[in-house]
């Protein structure tokens, strides 16, 4: 999944919901829970041999609350809660994520922003590494 030669193998469940509810005409909320229940095995080398680990579970839980401003016309600015508990790692991540997009006609919107975590919302990523700059394009129907 990570898309290195030698990363781990991964074969989980992954099971999300996502709403979001217009509070005012400027000012929508919403939130976000997903769920990985799976299991992920190492890749091991030795020598020219290629072997691998015993299967282990990995689970992960995701939970995001989100505010967009609607500021001016074609406009939009994003903000972003985040949390990121595994269990099996014994681990809890927090992060925020911040946004601006703007509209391109009533379909589509182009955006910008920094994700000042280090996890993303793709529950499939155990890479733990997606801090930084980002470029998101949107289709709405």
């Amino acid at each position: 999944i990570t898309g290195d030669e030698y990363g781990p193998a991964q074969r989980s469940h992954i099971l999300s919901a996502d709403f979001t509810y217009d509070l005012m005409p400027w000012l929508s909320v919403g939130g976000k829970y997903g769920m990985r229940y799976g299991q992920v095995r190492e890749r091991l080398l030795d020598g020219d041999r290629e072997s691998f680990s015993e299967w282990y579970s990995s689970s992960a839980h995701l939970g995001i609350i989100r505010a967009d401003l609607h500021v001016v016309r074609n406009w939009d600015a994003l903000f972003e809660g985040r949390v990121m508990h595994m269990p099996e790692a014994k681990t809890t991540d927090y992060g925020a994520l911040v946004a601006v997009y703007r509209h391109v006609g009533d379909n589509f919107k182009i955006g910008a922003g920094y994700n000042f975590g280090s996890f993303s919302d793709d529950l499939r990523d155990l890479t733990l590494d997606d801090k930084g700059v980002f470029l998101n394009i949107i289709g709405k129907f």
